[in-house]
């Protein structure tokens, strides 16, 4: 089974039928395409952008807005092959993909002897145009393309021209918006920039992210539970790269264990889901953490800071805007990010403390201590998991100062439990030696 495993997530998505979710971002794409508007699509890496502009090359899936040949010719290029490309190359690259586009449709244009120029691309634009066939070129990983040192204002200022001469679109990819990802001033200069209309693609809808558990398991005999659809759901998101990394792995767990629809048992251990889920997860959040910088690294810590840095988190599919307030867009994410060595910040379970600022968040929320409650849960935070000695405890909050009220430090205790509630319980209390922080239950 496990060669047949349907949920795959190493490449785009290449094939009609196993396409997933994105109605309104194709709507809306082809909706601009149809009208003459050049369109930049901005999303995090791995988020689908790849498989959408392919999905869009699928003439079967333009025909309701009369994008499909011979109405209208798609060519897609690959922007990693032209990453150093001069500007010879792009055009011969764009003119080669326009003719295999009119082969396809059926339609006649004549090729010149010197293929490697813009006249050459103009000249068979001209010809498509004279037709009434429009054409829309897509261009994935745009910001290698827009990096690239060898073209110029010039060069991009012509690609400008051919959309006012024979109404031809662009349909751009990105990480990042086009201003953030032109290798020069003066290239972003150029009029070819302002005239993108630009649509995010985020997170899947609940939907989807269902629908996309559905379609996957409909080729299969295996089935989710709704227990296991709900888990997987608050364990991974609605980031359809970790959808995919979460099927995987649940269906390989399922085929290990023959449970078949019929014989799925009400206790099949879902926590166990969890480690090889994380463990291939943690390359790509790894990477998304690397190429933060030190102020959104913070800010992600605490789901809180900056709004600048909240929106950009936000943009970036780490960060989901929920009736008012941040929060993480998973939980292996949050997970992910308390594992990392944030400077200036303690983590432990479920908080997260600013020492030098004096503010305490716990799952998320900030929470309103008093000095001498911040004072002892910084100092079982840091020490997390292991014991902290009484007189330890009261040193931190008292110092040197004697005071004879034996009980002072479990009053102080008792109403740290009550001010961090519903968290209190990860306050432990080993009689006779002190307190530690632990999660509620471990021994």
């Amino acid at each position: 089974m496990g060669a047949d495993n349907p949920f795959f997530h190493r490449g785009a998505i290449r094939r009609v039928e196993d396409f997933v979710g994105r109605e309104a971002e194709i709507n809306q794409t082809l909706g601009l395409l149809r009208n003459g508007q050049s369109v930049s699509l901005i999303g995090p890496r791995r988020i689908g952008k790849s498989s959408l502009l392919l999905h869009l090359t699928h003439p079967s899936v333009r025909a309701r807005y009369r994008l499909d040949p011979p109405h209208s010719l798609f060519v897609m290029l690959d922007c990693q092959e032209l990453a150093g490309s001069p500007p010879e190359e792009v055009y011969e690259l764009m003119l080669d993909g326009l003719l295999d586009a009119a082969t396809a449709a059926g339609l006649a244009v004549e090729t010149a002897t010197q293929p490697g120029t813009y006249r050459a691309l103009d000249r068979a634009l001209q010809q498509v145009y004279q037709h009434g066939v429009s054409v829309v070129v897509l261009l994935d990983e745009f910001e290698l393309l827009a990096a690239n040192l060898h073209l110029t204002p010039y060069f991009f200022a012509r690609l400008r021209g051919l959309t006012t001469k024979y109404g031809l679109a662009y349909l751009t990819a990105s990480q990042r918006p086009l201003f953030a990802i032109t290798a020069e001033e003066a290239v972003l200069s150029s009029p070819f920039f302002n005239i993108f209309v630009t649509v995010p693609l985020g997170l899947f809808t609940e939907d989807e992210a269902r629908a996309l558990f559905e379609k996957r398991l409909s080729r299969t005999s295996v089935t989710f539970t709704e227990e296991m659809t709900r888990h997987l759901l608050w364990l991974v998101g609605l980031h359809p790269f970790f959808l995919h990394i979460a099927g995987y792995h649940t269906v390989q767990a399922l085929v290990a264990r023959d449970v078949r629809p019929a014989a799925q048992p009400v206790d099949f251990p879902l926590a166990n889901l969890d480690g090889p889920i994380e463990l291939e997860a943690e390359s790509h959040l790894g990477y998304l953490w690397q190429n933060l910088s030190a102020e959104e690294q913070h800010a992600l810590a605490i789901a809180d800071g900056p709004l600048e840095s909240l929106r950009q988190l936000e943009q970036q599919c780490l960060l989901e805007r929920v009736g008012g307030q941040y929060r993480y867009s998973s939980e292996i994410l949050r997970r992910f990010v308390r594992r990392q060595d944030v400077p200036g910040l303690v983590q432990a379970g479920p908080f997260v403390i600013d020492e030098q600022r004096h503010q305490v968040w716990g799952d998320n929320a900030e929470l309103n201590l008093t000095a001498s409650q911040f004072a002892i849960l910084a100092r079982l935070c840091r020490n997390a998991g292991q014991v902290v000695r009484g007189e330890d405890l009261e040193l931190a909050v008292w110092g040197d100062v004697l005071v004879d009220d034996p009980d002072r430090l479990k009053t102080l205790i008792k109403r740290l439990r009550r001010a961090v509630d519903p968290l209190g319980n990860w306050i432990v209390s080993e009689r006779g030696v002190g307190y530690a922080l632990r999660p509620p239950g471990e021994d």
